[in-house]
């Protein structure tokens, strides 16, 4: 990995002159496919493609009939994120975003307030560190390179907001379970992995890899949704886990305080002439 993910570039440059490390949360895991005795295989046999059509129509719907719509959002959380060198879990972070157009992000610790500030559009990534008064520029044109995952401004868009990320209509290997429906989604480059609630068909986990199983150091990146709350008609998940594993693994924990949606926002950013620039 020549450049760190966006994830990890923002927080490491937090850890950058802070001294206290602290261990966080557990970050805990599940499974693909949902794991469960009970599970039961759709087929994908000529007799019953039908049946598979049909089901597999209906579970994306359903998925999709949850998808959180939106002009604005702010949202205020607790951060902790680890690494095999790494982990603090007293961070605060806040992020607002109007969709389509721009993501903004601001990241605080103890003592020293704001440490980090990036401003995120279709075309750019702008973020300073005002701990070693660094700012970076970079396109998003690079997004691949800087998130060491191919997501885009839309991908990153969906991810934070708690919609799913590439899923596709081109499904295979669904597996149900009482509580738990699994599945696969191709894509051009890369395959995905779901696991959605049977009952309402919410997101529990998904899991990006990259699709060229030649590459020694294949990529993924796994998101856990939890805690969902209801706002305005939205269904939205006030927990998440992300997982980025390559050579190592940074787990990352979200825990949403504060959330609202469509209020009027600003984003604001000046680059200091000072600040060395990356």
């Amino acid at each position: 990995m020549k450049k760190a993910g966006l994830v990890t570039l923002l927080i490491a440059t937090i850890s950058m002159g802070m001294m206290a490390c602290r261990h966080p949360k557990k970050l805990a895991r599940n499974t693909f496919p949902a794991a469960d005795t009970n599970k039961v295989v759709v087929p994908r046999d000529s007799a019953s493609t039908e049946e598979l059509a049909k089901f597999t129509n209906g579970m994306l719907k359903g998925i999709r009939g949850n998808h959180i719509e939106f002009n604005t959002f702010s949202g205020k959380m607790k951060l902790a994120f680890e690494t095999d060198k790494k982990s603090h879990n007293n961070l605060n972070a806040t992020f607002r975003m109007k969709k389509d157009s721009i993501i903004w992000i601001s990241i605080s610790a103890p003592l020293v307030d704001e440490v980090v500030r990036a401003v995120i559009t279709p075309d750019s990534l702008k973020m300073y560190n005002r701990l070693d008064k660094e700012l970076f520029l970079r396109k998003m044109s690079d997004a691949e390179e800087l998130l060491n995952i191919p997501f885009d401004f839309k991908t990153l868009q969906d991810l934070l907001i708690g919609n799913p990320v590439y899923l596709t209509d081109s499904v295979f290997q669904v597996v149900k379970t009482p509580s738990i429906i699994s599945f696969s989604c191709e894509h051009a480059k890369f395959i995905s992995l779901f696991n959605v609630f049977a009952d309402d068909y919410g997101l529990q986990q998904s899991k990006v890899m990259d699709k060229d199983s030649s590459n020694p150091n294949k990529r993924s990146c796994e998101l856990t949704y939890g805690d969902y709350t209801k706002v305005a008609d939205r269904k939205f998940p006030t927990t998440r886990r992300i997982f980025v594993e390559e050579k190592n693994v940074t787990k990352v924990a979200l825990d949403f305080t504060r959330y609202d949606f469509d209020i009027p926002l600003t984003f604001p950013f000046s680059m200091p002439s000072s600040y060395k620039r990356k």
